[in-house]
């Protein structure tokens, strides 16, 4: 009963620790997303702009064109810093995965160990309630 005990109170900080991890994964991937969807955004932003660039480039100034190249050499430098944004923050998921995986796991071996355990207890119980059972019963005989 003790060892039950122990273990129960071991399986409850594997399940916490597995409850953190998944929250850990969970944040992991809306930042993911996050970052996805505002390099999507930033693409679509440079296509729109180059297109209007190719298309209205007879219409505009020179100054306007060259203000207009510059800002699209920002929009690149800013969709390859949101690239490598997305990289590591696919990375950070990945491993908050294989961590949220590993704490699973770790969290149901120990609950099927307190389950054995528990079964155990619970014949020990049985055997000793039958033995005390034919005690009385041997005792009565005997009498």
């Amino acid at each position: 009963m003790i060892r039950t005990r122990r273990l129960k109170r071991i399986v409850n900080l594997a399940d916490l620790s597995k409850q953190t991890a998944s929250q850990r994964l969970s944040d992991s991937r809306r930042k993911h997303d996050g970052n996805l969807e505002r390099l999507a955004e930033f693409r679509r932003y440079r296509r729109e702009y180059a297109e209007a660039l190719s298309h209205g480039a007879a219409a505009m100034s020179a100054a306007a064109a060259r203000e207009l190249r510059n800002f699209i050499t920002q929009l690149d430098r800013s969709i390859k810093l949101l690239e490598e944004h997305v990289e590591r923050s696919d990375q950070e998921c990945q491993t908050d995965q294989e961590t949220w995986r590993d704490e699973s796991r770790r969290s149901q071996a120990l609950a099927d160990v307190l389950d054995r355990s528990q079964r155990a207890d619970g014949l020990r119980q049985e055997r000793a309630d039958q033995r005390e059972l034919d005690d009385r019963e041997a005792a009565k005989r005997n009498r």
